[in-house]
């Protein structure tokens, strides 16, 4: 498939239309955000889309109930920010991850096991652009 650009503006306005719950193509590209296009996004981009939505009373709301914006919020809180060193038979690696629960995750679906973690540091994004 093509790709194409978006401006960011135009994407954090599809954000506000897609917020859960939704049907599943939107739905899907709600979970696109979160597992996507975050890596796509500067970390001033990520925080301004966070605090966008935190405007949004539908956002509030979707909150409360919706299991993928409770995802969409922790990876993209710049206070929920993590360098998670990890040590995989003896491959050492880093990773930046967001913590939901007890669990460090680098996607949606994606955790980090706790027995291959050497080290948490806390990772505080710039959020000016």
């Amino acid at each position: 498939m093509e790709s194409f650009q978006i401006d960011f503006f135009e994407l954090a306005f599809l954000a506000e239309a897609c917020i859960p719950p939704r049907p599943i193509a939107r739905m899907m590209f709600w979970q696109h955000l979160t597992d996507k296009y975050w890596d796509q996004m500067s970390d001033p981009q990520r925080t301004h889309i966070w605090n966008w939505l935190q405007k949004n009373p539908y956002y509030e709301e979707s909150l409360k109930t919706e299991e993928e914006t409770q995802i969409f919020h922790a990876r993209f809180d710049p206070d929920n920010q993590y360098m998670v060193h990890t040590n995989f038979h003896g491959v050492e690696d880093k990773r930046r991850a967001f913590k939901m629960g007890d669990r460090y995750y680098i996607t949606r679906t994606t955790s980090i096991a706790d027995e291959y973690i050497v080290e948490v540091t806390k990772f505080t994004p710039k959020v000016e652009y």
